[in-house]
């Protein structure tokens, strides 16, 4: 069984447990949730996947655009890479806040230094941000979803992340989930 296969298999298993850990942040960052300060084995994929670098600081205002993929028009940072909501995000309030389970490894959020702007077909008024802890810094909204990339998209279109444990969704330009697998 490949590592990827296999960590697939141990954050499906184990997805119930980890979201619960997982805890919630407020607006500040805070932990909400007594379980997220437990602390927490790590799972095995973790010990067979090197240590994968924290998510990239952001270096200046984000930009998102319209990209063209098989479900439509989606969602897209600068690069063209797909990005996602994470269904248990509540607005401007980040779940994935932890590395248990890789959670902000897997799904680095999308982060900014100054207001996000958007391309043609973004709607501007639904771009935001608010400020999170873990990690640190201000990550990019839409229509009040926090927006993550996933790491196993390595180049623009990839949608490998698409209805992943139905939790994971890309967006479309008005700002909702597209659910089409």
């Amino acid at each position: 069984m490949s590592i990827r296969a296999l960590r697939a298999v141990l954050i499906a298993a184990l997805a119930p447990v980890g979201i619960t850990a997982c805890g919630s942040s407020d607006e500040t960052g805070a932990t909400s949730s007594a379980a997220a300060t437990a602390a927490a084995p790590k799972p095995a994929t973790q010990a067979a996947k090197p240590a994968a670098a924290k998510p990239a600081a952001a270096k200046g205002p984000a930009s998102l655009k319209i990209g063209q993929s098989r479900l439509g028009p989606i969602l897209v940072d600068a690069s063209g890479r797909t990005l996602y909501l994470f269904t248990l995000d509540k607005p401007r309030r980040a779940v994935c806040t932890s590395e248990y389970l890789n959670c902000t490894t897997l799904w680095p959020p999308l982060m900014t230094t100054g207001r996000p702007h958007g391309e043609a077909g973004v709607k501007t008024r639904l771009l935001g941000s608010f400020h999170r802890t873990k990690p640190a810094g201000s990550q990019v909204t839409y229509n009040g979803h926090p927006l993550y990339l996933y790491d196993d998209d390595k180049q623009p279109g990839d949608l490998t992340g698409q209805a992943l444990y139905d939790y994971w969704y890309v967006l479309s330009a008005s700002g909702r989930p597209i659910k089409k697998k």
